[in-house]
């Protein structure tokens, strides 16, 4: 039997700038977040399907999406924990060295 299933978070990377909110009407810190979606297989081997960068007021949380292109290269390196990032990759790496181990023997 496999099991499967997907997910997603939230991460606060911390305050970029004060810019004037638009629903607040003054100026305010904003805060970058990162939400992101993943798949996965037991719970334990996952992928990254979705990224998604907003800069949000820290009074209101109202703000806009930001494209990636423009993010400082500090905030680019995201804290999405190792196996909800690479671990659909790494299990298929010990299923394929198993192979071919498997083959060479």
């Amino acid at each position: 039997m496999i099991v499967w299933g997907y997910g997603g978070d939230v991460l606060n990377l911390g305050a970029l700038e004060a810019r004037s909110c638009a629903t607040c009407q003054e100026d305010r810190p904003l805060n970058v977040f990162l939400q992101y979606r993943y798949w996965g297989l037991y719970w334990v081997f996952n992928v990254v399907v979705q990224k998604k960068y907003s800069l949000l007021c820290q009074v209101c949380q109202r703000g806009w999406e930001l494209d990636k292109g423009k993010l400082p290269d500090a905030l680019m390196k995201a804290p999405i924990p190792f196996m909800r990032q690479f671990g659909l990759l790494l299990l298929i790496a010990i299923v394929a060295g198993l192979g071919l181990l498997g083959a060479l023997n």
